[in-house]
């Protein structure tokens, strides 16, 4: 019995104890009150407190019964005062991460980023990634739809040996929206040298098999159970869970089988498609959907990681119906394989010909020409600026939004703290109507 008592107060979380120290103010608070009032139910005490007080005294004096009882008030509010601080402090330190800087600091951010926007991202590659990364220091709302087509390198190996969905883009995902990139997003993004079966493989792509394996091949599951380990802000949800192959029809008629070719046939590319037609969609990709605030296309390729989620059942759809802000964010340098000579309102046309009229309403491009050392050796590959024409923008129902996108080295790629503080600026201004040119002239004066 003994043993068992000791093993209550045993070190833990520390919690009992302060309990037990705020249950004790408590009743001294209680027993406080009731001695000043002279309830009636304590009368037994009072006797016992006059009678001591008559032997010490050799006089019945209620005053010091009083005093006592203020005495006692006072002891219970400072227990309960510090075994409430005790609690709190102990509940604290066990959920928040021990590297995270004040408590307080944490808190309020947490609350600021639960009460951002509702914001579904939807593509694939590096371009989503390096958005989310912007984004997910703004709010916590944030949903990621990813493409789920990807057919070469450690995905493709994976998909075609374990029969199921491309990892690497979910993987991506999951590590640019991890609370804090520390040592186990670097873990997940290490991929393995050498010439064995493991070269080339990522360590996330492969965990993510392997716990999709564990799980009974429920890859939400995994999705959810990574998301845990890493922190993640917000959701990560394949556009569809069905083993998809993206195809390719090329202006000359010749059909390309499979992401990782299309890019490299050499020929403007008419329309893409997959195999199956219309794979079934994730329901939790279609519900963030409905219930978002704003819906942001890219940055990304266009064919190959922004297109294949539009061709998902129901996804082009519901993004019309929907009345939250609908923004394309361009890229920055045309794609050779892909978007060759595109200039901003080639995107557009194509988005529209896969998913309607109504498909986005506004979109951001770069309003910096790249130039530079870095520019010339994207030149070399075939890739060019995209140039942006407003009024023929205009003419196809899409308001146009320029912006300093690029980071200070000069690099013809989105940064993402840029693109993260204009995008949140845009979904601000778009919910409340503020006319472009006054965002833009907003944007140019705040040097984003």
């Amino acid at each position: 019995m003994r043993t068992r008592f000791f093993r209550w107060l045993a070190p833990g979380l520390n919690i009992k104890r302060w309990l037990f120290l705020f249950s004790t103010g408590v009743g001294l608070l209680i027993l406080g009150v009731a001695l000043m009032l002279n309830y009636q139910w304590l009368a037994y005490f009072e006797d016992v407190f006059l009678q001591l007080i008559f032997e010490t005294t050799g006089s019945y004096n209620y005053t010091v019964v009083a005093t006592i009882g203020f005495i006692a008030i006072i002891l219970g509010i400072l227990f309960m005062i510090m075994g409430t601080r005790r609690v709190i402090r102990t509940i604290i330190r066990a959920v928040i991460p021990a590297d995270s800087e004040k408590v307080s600091d944490y808190i309020f951010q947490n609350i600021r980023l639960g009460q951002g926007p509702k914001i579904v991202v939807i593509g694939g590659g590096t371009g989503l990634s390096t958005l989310l990364r912007g984004l997910k220091r703004r709010t916590a709302n944030l949903t990621a739809i990813v493409t789920v087509a990807d057919d070469g390198g450690s995905s493709g190996r994976l998909r075609e040996d374990f029969k199921m969905i491309a990892p690497g883009d979910l993987r991506n995902c999951l590590v640019a929206l991890a609370d804090k990139e520390g040592l186990m997003e670097k873990l997940f993004r290490y991929r393995f040298g050498g010439e064995g079966d493991l070269a080339g493989h990522s360590f996330g792509n492969l965990f993510l098999t392997a716990l999709t394996q564990v799980l009974d091949a429920d890859i939400d599951k995994a999705l959810e159970a990574s998301s845990k380990i890493l922190k993640v802000r917000g959701r990560v949800i394949p556009a569809s869970t069905e083993n998809i192959r993206l195809m390719a029809e090329m202006e000359d008629g010749t059909i390309v089988a499979g992401e990782s070719h299309i890019p490299h046939a050499g020929k403007p590319i008419k329309r893409v498609f997959t195999e199956p037609a219309l794979p079934k969609p994730e329901g939790a990709a279609l519900q963030a959907i409905d219930e978002a605030d704003a819906i942001i296309l890219g940055p990304g390729s266009l064919y190959t990681s922004i297109m294949p989620n539009l061709l998902i059942d129901k996804i082009a759809e519901h993004i019309q119906a929907s009345k939250a802000a609908k923004l394309y964010i361009c890229n920055v340098m045309t794609q050779p394989g892909e978007t060759d000579g595109y200039t901003a309102a080639d995107h557009v046309r194509a988005l529209q010909a896969q998913g309607g009229a109504s498909l986005i309403d506004t979109i951001l491009v770069n309003d910096t020409y790249p130039e530079g050392d870095s520019v010339e050796a994207y030149r070399e590959t075939g890739s060019e600026p995209v140039l942006v024409n407003a009024d023929e923008l205009a003419a196809l129902g899409v308001r146009t939004i320029r912006a300093s996108l690029m980071d200070d080295s000069g690099r013809p790629v989105h940064d993402s703290e840029r693109l993260g503080k204009v995008v949140m600026d845009i979904v601000y201004a778009l919910q409340t109507d503020i006319e472009p040119h006054i965002l833009e002239y907003y944007l140019k004066r705040n040097d984003h």
